[in-house]
């Protein structure tokens, strides 16, 4: 037994650390046993993982069965298993198959059992063996690939084989599925810009998407007050206005007809209008970007939503796990690199924006308090609420006015130390009890920025601290802290750099988009493959071979939607003149546009 575990250990030193760690792991308390061929067979757990009689055979017969599906895929498709077990099936499949075999495995004792009961110096060689299902950009990178889940070690293994297969299922879905995504944005507040990062994140990802842009009735809301004194009257005429805002999310989800549609932080949604969009067949998701505690609207919204996700851990997602069977999700927030990224400002715009130390945000009262010993450090504020700070009000910019976002990201680009404290309405200070991580986090470290953040219990997964993001567990320590780093330049930029890498690899709204979808796809996929789906470019391209329409519509990319406004959106990007089908394409839109479209809808 010892031979074979160390000559398998040798031949998986290609990945060290997971050999390490399979030296380092118990074996299974069940020990493999000899099947009447003559060849090992296990039973872990009391389920039985290869065939009692002939393991060999019958992992033959299991990866005749698997190429079967790979070869549709192409001849290089990579075949990802599920389930190690003692390597029968995936030797066969080795040989079966010329493309490369991933195996996905969480559990090192088992690895470490098989390792020592039989030679698999040949398999480990042909196969990459990880302990989790690959990122979403390791799996763009292979190409096609086909699930191949092996039966036996899904039934042991768990709730960790079992998410591998929900999120490989999903991207193998994914990957052949343009979804039709409306994203319904809240009227106004820190969530409305998020609606955008989200849609273009969603777009780039290859979906088509539809964003409601509710921000243009913000200043029929803020005039309510205008119509009377009375706050019991005001509470009905905010209702009616919630009703009217109802009805046209509803009339907009008519309109586009998506396969799902994922309603921000604030949009004006309640239950009955969720139920209502369900009855049109589309998926309801929530990204709710809140405080758990201070916005506790989420109790009414979560049961009526296929998908929940919120920004916090711990007893309040356990909950809604619970409340919701299993539909919430933690998914953190993100920085859009096509806003948030270095920029080179003029001398002008960095005497303008810049200060030795600066914060952009509202004016809370642990803010207010523990920035003033830094007044004297050349603090420079921006932003709103911070009326009636004392002497911290000085240091407010253009009067308090609202800062938008292109101004913010010149703000943290010219600002040498950016404070990024927390909000807390119950605290002086550092939030104890903060958990989740603010945008600003996310957008700082996109932009190249050096910041000072408060330690929150979910931040150490999502960056490195002090090698990524300094943090300060107490608001006192801001004068000291700011002191010292204004005098490192180098170990700031060092600092900086590394949260940019950090946030470029891991923390960018594709990268949750991605994961989003992946979640939804995992556990709704019958749902969105009975969906009807739009045509694109290429199917008609394909069905239209040899005649003139296939000819042009091989010239336009072939995810585009085989509509008029798909096919118009792209002729109005290209440049030099049009052929005549492109000519009848632009009147047959124009047409449909002044005399058409309104007498369908």
């Amino acid at each position: 037994m010892s031979a074979f575990l160390e000559a398998n250990l040798r031949a998986l030193a290609r990945d060290a650390a997971l050999a390490e760690l399979v030296r380092a792991a118990a074996p299974l308390p069940e020990a493999p046993v000899l099947a009447p061929s003559g060849d090992a067979t296990l039973t872990a757990g009391g389920v039985l993982l290869h065939n009692a009689r002939d393991p060999r055979r019958d992992g033959v017969r299991w990866a005749q069965g698997q190429r079967a599906r790979l070869e549709p895929l192409g001849p290089r498709a990579t075949a990802v298993v599920l389930g190690f077990g003692l390597g029968w099936h995936v030797e066969a499949l080795g040989a079966a198959w010329d493309g490369p075999v991933v195996v996905v495995e969480p559990d090192l004792r088992l690895v470490r059992t098989a390792l020592a009961a039989r030679d698999l110096t040949a398999v480990l060689a042909r196969t990459m063996l990880l302990r989790e299902a690959p990122a979403a950009e390791v799996l763009d990178a292979w190409g096609a690939f086909a699930l191949c889940p092996y039966a036996p070690a899904l039934l042991r293994g768990g709730a960790a084989l079992q998410g591998a297969r929900e999120r490989l299922g999903a991207r193998a879905l994914l990957a052949g599925l343009r979804l039709r995504v409306l994203v319904v944005s809240p009227v106004g507040g820190g969530s409305h810009p998020i609606t955008f990062y989200c849609a273009r994140a969603l777009g780039e990802l290859g979906h088509d998407v539809v964003v409601l842009d509710l921000a243009p009735y913000a200043a029929g809301m803020d005039a309510i007050p205008r119509f009377t004194a009375s706050a019991g009257a005001r509470r009905v005429v905010r209702s009616a206005f919630g009703r009217f805002l109802a009805t046209g999310i509803l009339a907009a989800v008519e309109a586009a007809q998506p396969d799902l549609v994922l309603c921000m932080a604030q949009a004006p949604v309640d239950a009955a209008v969720l139920h209502e969009i369900g009855q049109r067949g589309a998926l309801r998701a929530f990204w709710f970007v809140e405080d758990h505690r201070l916005f506790p609207y989420w109790r009414d919204l979560a049961p009526a939503c296929d998908h929940f996700f919120v920004i916090q851990q711990g007893t309040f997602l356990d909950d809604l796990r619970a409340a919701t069977g299993g539909r919430a999700h933690y998914l953190p927030l993100a920085a859009d690199p096509s806003v948030h990224r270095p920029l080179a400002l003029s001398a002008d715009e960095r005497a303008a924006l810049g200060a030795p130390v600066g914060f952009v945000g509202a004016g809370y009262r642990n803010r207010r308090l523990a920035f003033r010993p830094l007044l004297e450090q050349g603090l420079r504020i921006w932003g709103t609420e911070w009326g009636g700070a004392g002497i911290v009000e000085a240091a407010v910019q253009r009067d308090g006015a609202r800062i938008g976002t292109d101004d913010s990201v010149r703000i943290f680009n010219a600002t040498t130390v950016n404070l990024n404290l927390h909000s807390s309405t119950w605290v002086d200070g550092v939030d104890p009890r903060g958990d989740f991580v603010n945008p600003r986090t996310f957008e700082l470290a996109a932009c190249g920025a050096f910041q000072l953040t408060d330690a929150r219990a979910l931040l150490p997964p999502l960056f490195a601290a002090e090698r990524e993001i300094v943090t300060f567990a107490d608001a006192g320590a801001l004068p000291e802290l700011v002191r010292d780093w204004l005098a490192r330049p180098a170990a700031r930029m060092t600092t900086a750099a590394a949260a940019r890498r950090r946030v470029l690899a891991e923390h960018t709204y594709r990268h949750r988009m991605a994961s989003l979808l992946e979640t939804v796809c995992g556990l709704d996929a019958e749902r969105l493959r009975a969906r009807p789906r739009r045509a694109t470019a290429g199917d008609v391209a394909r069905a239209e071979a040899g005649s003139p329409l296939g000819a042009f519509l091989g010239t336009v990319p072939a995810a585009t939607p085989f509509t008029l406004d798909g096919l118009v959106q792209r002729l109005l990007r290209r440049e030099g003149g049009l052929s005549e089908p492109e000519q009848i394409l632009l009147f047959l839109h124009q047409f449909d546009e002044l005399y058409v479209r309104e007498a369908r809808a």
